[in-house]
Formats: structure tokens, sequence, C-alpha cells
């Protein structure tokens, strides 16, 4: 909800199209509020960069009031759709809900970033049971998952809002990294767990990207309030480019 109006979000997008010709080698992804998608999905076309929803509704159906369908996410320019980002779990989007969430973009033929993560870290290794149920729960025996269709996003909740410096360390997250490949191929065919790009998300700035995608094993990162303004979000681009 950082960007409120059309006029905006159009400006941030034609200024991101602008700038990104200058940095090579990264995938970019955005994901306005439902309301900003025409715009941002207009001002982008064309472009290398991809527009999607922050989230869909879990229902076929179309008696839910106030939900925004996968459908209808997809008829005004989604091309993916973020499920089960931690604020949207802390609201009530429980394991099920995600699961519902998942089949809906799958029936639309939209990409998903599944976000997972834990809302604190113990030294007895417990969060990592909350891993491993999240991605069962949402994976176990699921049909019709084509190749690329899947990105996860490993955002740990103690890490979100806070400063570069609080961000996870690269070897803690390239472990993490580890596991959660490992658990992806419990679930889905071992050789495409292998390539289901893992993404993080958490207190993510210029002075630690590049860091992180290199010392933690993985190929992208969730940005959250760094992504509402276009110097700092064109600053990690900079950051990483090669």
């Amino acid at each position: 909800m950082y960007i409120a109006s059309p006029e905006e979000a159009k400006k941030f997008a034609s200024g991101l199209r602008r700038k990104i010709a200058l940095y090579k080698g990264a995938d970019i992804s955005i994901a306005p509020p439902f309301t900003l998608l025409p715009a941002v999905a207009t001002a982008c076309k064309g472009s290398v960069i991809k527009v999607g929803s922050q989230s869909i509704s879990q229902f076929l159906d179309e008696k839910h009031t106030g939900d925004v369908s996968a459908a209808m996410a997809k008829a005004v320019g989604a091309t993916f759709t973020i499920i089960g980002h931690s604020e949207r779990r802390a609201m009530g989007d429980s394991n099920a809900v995600v699961r519902a969430q998942l089949m809906r973009a799958i029936e639309q033929g939209l990409t998903i970033i599944l976000c997972i993560g834990e809302t604190e870290r113990d030294a007895a290794g417990a969060y990592l049971s909350i891993i491993t149920e999240q991605l069962g729960s949402a994976l176990d025996k699921l049909p019709l998952l084509k190749p690329g269709k899947l990105v996860v996003a490993y955002e740990p909740v103690w890490a979100i809002g806070k400063s570069a410096a609080d961000a996870m360390k690269g070897a803690d997250l390239r472990e993490m990294s580890i596991f959660i490949k490992k658990t992806l191929a419990e679930h889905i065919e071992r050789a495409a767990a292998l390539k289901v790009p893992i993404l993080y998300g958490g207190a993510v700035e210029a002075s630690n990207a590049r860091t992180l995608l290199e010392e933690g094993d993985v190929q992208g990162l969730l940005v959250g309030h760094a992504s509402a303004g276009l110097e700092s979000f064109v600053e990690i681009l900079k950051s990483i480019s090669r």
C-alpha cells in the first residue's frame, strides 16, 4: 500500500523501465495493489518487467464480495501472483488458504511466488518444522504444476522491516536454501525441485543485496519497503548488476 494513485504507479513503472537498461543480469518483477495492476501492466508492456498481484482469492466461485480472483488479476495484466506473504499469513491466510490460492493460480496459468518463513528462530531448530509444514501443505501431491511456474520466497519474519545489519547472514541463508531444496524434492520431482528459484526477503537493501545472493545461494530477492522508492530500488539493481 506504499503507492496509492495510478499516476504515481505509472511514474514509478515508467521510471523503472528507463533505468533498468543500465543494469544487466537481473529479472525484475513488481507486484502493485489490485487497483494499480492495469496502470502498471500498461506502463510495463513490451518491457522485460513482469507484473503480478500481491495475492489472489482462494475461491473459485463468484459469491465472495471483496475478493479478487486469479482470473480477474490475469485479465488486467498479472502474469504471476505472490501467495502466502508473511503479512497475509498474519492476517489469517492459513496453510489451507495458501493451498487453495495456489490451486487457483495453477488453474489460470499464473507463475507462483510462494512465501514461507518462521516468526522466530530457536537454537534447537524447531523453526525448520514450520518451513517443512508450510511447503508440505502447499505442494504435497500438487497436480499440474508446470516447469518454471514455481518460485519459493523465504522471508524470516524476524528480519522483516529491520536494517541491513539485521538481515540474515549469508552462511545461515545458504543452509536454509539447501534445506528448502531438500524439502521441495520430497513433494515434487527432484530434478524440478533443484530448478525452483529461491528468493530471500527480509531487510534487503543495496548494501547487502549482492552479499545475500552470493553467499546465501539464493537466486533472487523479495524486496519490501526498499522497492517502493524508485531510487532505492534502482540502487539494489545497481548493486547486483554484472
